[in-house]
């Protein structure tokens, strides 16, 4: 099961690193407005969520599920490390308190696969350049690393991502990603929600509002 498994997701990887360096959205994306371009979608993308300003973008975003609330490690500027606690359903904050050490390693550009029910799994990275700026995307995959709908941005049109989004898993089907990203002369930390949807007949999936 495993060697299948890592099979499936060397393969998933594999297809999304063909693609993974060009800026702008690819055919068979869909934008964050969830305009449709080509293909369906087998995750629905909810409303990208400010959790802090003021951020270091020098220290990458780390996030975590305690088995009750969402929880992100990541820097402010001028300050040592800090820590979000967010409702893992609406993502609104619960707190943020000081951390006593920050991260201190190196972005990570390497795709972030996140294991979800029934073997399926999605995949979090970042495309873009520094002349067109960069977009988080994340795409479905069943067990076996064949593509689940096409891959969808998930960062606001307005921002520009830093480093590979960092992600996890609630409950199997409920994913929060977060990454840090440049929005005018501030940067901030977003966190977005992704459900996994199996795949239906019928209309295309359109994206939460």
């Amino acid at each position: 099961m495993r060697a299948k498994f890592a099979l499936g997701t060397a393969a998933a990887l594999a297809f999304v690193g063909c693609a993974s360096t060009s800026g702008g959205i690819e055919r068979g994306e869909r934008d964050f407005s969830g305009g449709a371009r080509r293909g369906v979608s087998s995750v629905r993308i909810g409303e990208a969520h400010v959790v802090d300003t003021r951020v270091n973008p020098l220290v990458p975003v780390r996030v975590s599920f305690d088995g009750n609330n969402v929880v992100v490690n990541f820097a402010r500027l001028g300050r040592s490390g800090a820590v979000a606690r967010l409702d893992a359903s609406s993502l609104q904050p619960l707190s943020l308190q000081p951390h006593g050490s920050e991260d201190r390693s190196a972005y990570s550009t390497e795709a972030e696969h996140v294991v979800l029910d029934g073997g399926r799994f999605v995949v979090c990275w970042t495309r873009g350049s520094v002349e067109w700026g960069h977009r988080a995307l994340v795409q479905a995959f069943n067990a076996d690393g064949s593509p689940r709908g096409a891959p969808v941005v998930i960062s606001p049109p307005n921002v520009d991502v830093i480093g590979a989004p960092s992600a996890i898993t609630t409950d199997g089907r409920h994913i929060v990603a977060t990454f840090a990203a440049a929005s005018g002369n501030s940067f901030q930390i977003m966190a977005v929600p992704i459900e996994d949807a199996v795949p239906v007949e019928g209309p295309e999936l359109t994206a939460w509002r």
